[in-house]
């Protein structure tokens, strides 16, 4: 019994550690990169408007490495027709956070995607 409880406790304890090792209040914030993946994209089309005032969009979007992947994700105001885009993305959550960055910013692999 005594085995049990302290098996038991230990799963407690290292499980406690992990939740807060991987749930750090600073990670969490939507502006911070740690613990994301960055992709970017430009901005084809217009947002589609919801009913909250917010737009809509989803694009492909890349990576460092030049991955595609479309995602989706919201903003309140319309963003400008062929502007470039860096989008914080997690597994559960999907897009946190987006900025408007400048051509140059683009990772090179990047850039020759929106080069063609």
């Amino acid at each position: 019994m005594k085995k049990i409880v302290l098996v038991l406790g230990l799963i407690i304890v290292i499980g406690a550690c992990l939740w807060m090792f991987f749930l750090d209040s600073e990670k969490l914030t939507s502006e911070n990169s740690a613990g994301k993946n960055i992709y970017y994209t430009m901005i084809t089309g217009l947002g589609i408007q919801d009913d909250n005032g917010r737009y809509n969009y989803e694009l492909s979007s890349y990576n460092e490495k030049g991955y595609e992947r479309r995602l989706g994700f919201s903003a309140g105001k319309q963003l400008r027709e062929g502007a470039y885009v860096q989008l914080y993305h997690t597994l559960i959550r999907g897009v946190t956070h987006w900025e408007e960055i400048a051509f140059d910013e683009l990772p090179e692999v990047v850039q020759r995607r929106y080069s063609r």
